[in-house]
Parts: structure tokens; C-alpha cells; sequence
């Protein structure tokens, strides 16, 4: 091994917003390789002293997220047809709620 010392790695603005990335896309880094990297070259982006460094980080890093989000599974948030038939169910039985209880 060589003797140069390891440099620490600092988690700036692009760990973070990789790691809350990570977090909405359900994704554990610990169970995923790639998310993993993807932390790890977020960190030598933050630490990056040199442009190219950063840049070829950056770019390393972009790659592997286009792969882990294409990985993720879909959110079950349904389209937005299914979003307009729940506001109308909700519309239609708040409409039908005061009816019932002036009829009683």
C-alpha cells in the first residue's frame, strides 16, 4: 500500500440531498451496492478540491442514480386519474352527509 494518508471525506450539500434522494425512493444504501457508491461519490464530490475531480465525481455520481432510480420500485401514490376519483368520492360523500342526517 502507498503512504499517503487518507483523507476524510466530508458529507456536504450533495451527501445530503443524495442521501434524502435515496430515502424517498425507499432505497437502503446498506442493501443496495450502487446506492452505497452513490453515497460514497457524493462525499468525493463535497471533498473535491480539484474541478476535475469534482466533475468526473459528479458524473460518476449522476450515472449511478439515473441506475438506482430506474431500479426503485413505483410509489403507490396512483395517477392522477386515480387522485381525481378519490376527491370526487370524498366530494360526493360529503354532499351526501348533511342530506342524511336532516332526513333523520
Amino acid at each position: 500500500m502507498d503512504g499517503a494518508p487518507k483523507r476524510r471525506l466530508r458529507r456536504g450539500a450533495i451527501a445530503k440531498a443524495t442521501t434524502a434522494q435515496l430515502e424517498d425512493l425507499g432505497i437502503d444504501p446498506a442493501a443496495h451496492a450502487l446506492a452505497a457508491t452513490a453515497l460514497r461519490l457524493a462525499a468525493e464530490v463535497d471533498s473535491a478540491q480539484d474541478p476535475k475531480a469534482a466533475a468526473t465525481a459528479a458524473r460518476e455520481l449522476r450515472q449511478a442514480m439515473a441506475v438506482v432510480v430506474a431500479a426503485a420500485p413505483p410509489k403507490q401514490h396512483g395517477d392522477k386519474i386515480d387522485q381525481l376519483e378519490e376527491r370526487r368520492t370524498k366530494r360526493r360523500a360529503a354532499k351526501a352527509s348533511p342530506a342524511k342526517e336532516t332526513a333523520t
